[in-house]
């Protein structure tokens, strides 16, 4: 079977049992601690198939971005016992069977979406024949860059929330001041830093649908409008979003 195929098949099968399990829950929002698991199962089946240098690199690197993120979400799914308002009221908005809607808007689209900003990871699976040039050592250092801001600033919004005098407060200090987002920013970045990482495999710029869906995806779609929509009303998140870009960081900003 062709290895693009294999891939493909996996992450389906692999999404339905996400499915499942969400039925059994009731929450679909372990559809977030799914997504970077993901690509660690689509990085290592590409490993086992072409198990070159680059795609050893890459299949780590993705092991070390996804386990963390799932970690990360997951830890924020077993505390809490209710569905992510995200997904309750995304549900609130449906006709139809709740499980139809769950297995095709959240689940199906989001293992099609999954594929597309695995471009990179897939492409060079599929084509690398071995080999290494600057660019690609450019490439992994963007994306320590990239994996850097997101890290820390998931970490220093988490010590502010732990703060008990910070209850409803907006978080506008560290890497927060620069950019509202410095994690979406962070995460768009590595992605790019890792389609430079394949640079001169075959069809590489194909891997370009990565980087643009993602970064696409976190600054329009479900990234930067879901998180602000429930600080539409904060007069103190409003004066703070006027002088503040929403992922680009600004570091100019006094």
């Amino acid at each position: 079977m062709n290895l693009f195929w294999l891939q493909v098949i996996t992450i389906f099968i692999f999404i339905n049992f996400c499915f499942v399990f969400a039925v059994i829950k009731k929450r679909n929002d372990i559809a977030d601690v799914a997504w970077g698991l993901g690509f660690i199962l689509v990085a290592l089946v590409g490993l086992f198939f072409n198990p070159t240098v680059r795609v050893s690199l890459i299949t780590l690197m993705v092991i070390f971005w996804g386990s963390r993120l799932a970690y990360h979400i997951g830890r924020r799914f077993l505390k809490s016992s209710e569905e992510d308002k995200r997904y309750q009221k995304m549900r609130s908005g449906w006709k139809g069977s709740v499980i139809f809607n769950s297995w095709l808007r959240v689940f199906l689209i989001q293992g099609a979406t999954l594929l597309l900003v695995a471009a990179s990871i897939i492409i060079v699976t599929n084509f690398d024949k071995g080999g290494f040039i600057w660019i690609n050592v450019i490439g992994v250092a963007i994306w320590l860059l990239g994996l850097s801001f997101e890290i820390i600033g998931d970490q220093q919004l988490k010590k502010f929330l732990n703060q008990p005098e910070n209850k409803g407060r907006i978080m506008t200090s560290g890497l927060w001041k620069y950019t509202r987002h410095p994690n979406y920013f962070g995460e768009a970045v590595l992605w790019w830093g890792l389609w430079l990482v394949i640079w001169d495999v075959d069809y590489f710029y194909l891997g370009l649908i990565g980087p643009i869906t993602i970064t696409l995806l976190l600054r329009f779609v479900s990234g930067v409008p879901l998180a602000e929509e429930r600080y539409k009303e904060n007069i103190e998140f409003q004066e703070y979003a006027a002088k503040t870009p929403p992922m680009l960081p600004n570091f100019f900003i006094k």
